[in-house]
């Protein structure tokens, strides 16, 4: 199977309240479970970062269907490309709201903009949204 992963930012256009997050979540992981899609997503200071991975045909479908959602505004490809391996196996989506203190401890910035640290990252080969969802995943399995 050819795999793709595509990684995102986007501004919510409303708050949803925990029932429909909840709500939400039940459906979009009912219907990754159909299309072989996992992955891992966050709310961050009224922001979804989300990582999407799955065979790249669906990812393609399910990505321009993001890009066209009404809850998403200023959407922000932060990276996307191939995989041999899936990274978020057993899950059809992992949520999390994110503190802004568990963000500052894992990317190391003091001072957090959101935009900042996704747009302008450090010199490491790690993107700072990967290592964010990629701490959450072992926060998860602990």
């Amino acid at each position: 199977m050819n795999l793709r992963y595509v990684s995102y930012m986007s501004v919510q256009t409303q708050v949803m309240s925990k029932t429909e997050v909840e709500n939400f979540l039940f459906k979009i992981r009912e219907k990754n479970k159909r299309l072989a899609i996992t992955g891992v997503l966050l709310l961050i200071q009224g922001k979804f970062v989300q990582y999407i991975e799955g065979p790249n045909e669906e990812i393609d479908l399910v990505y321009k269907k993001i890009k066209h959602d009404p809850r998403h505004n200023d959407l922000l490809l932060l990276d996307d490309g191939y995989l041999e391996n899936r990274q978020f196996t057993n899950w059809s989506m992992a949520y999390k709201e994110v503190e802004d203190n568990h963000i500052k401890s894992i990317v190391g910035r003091k001072d957090l903009n959101l935009d900042d640290v996704f747009l302008n990252p450090t010199e490491d080969k790690t993107h700072p949204v990967l290592k964010i969802l990629y701490n959450f995943t072992k926060t998860l399995s602990s």
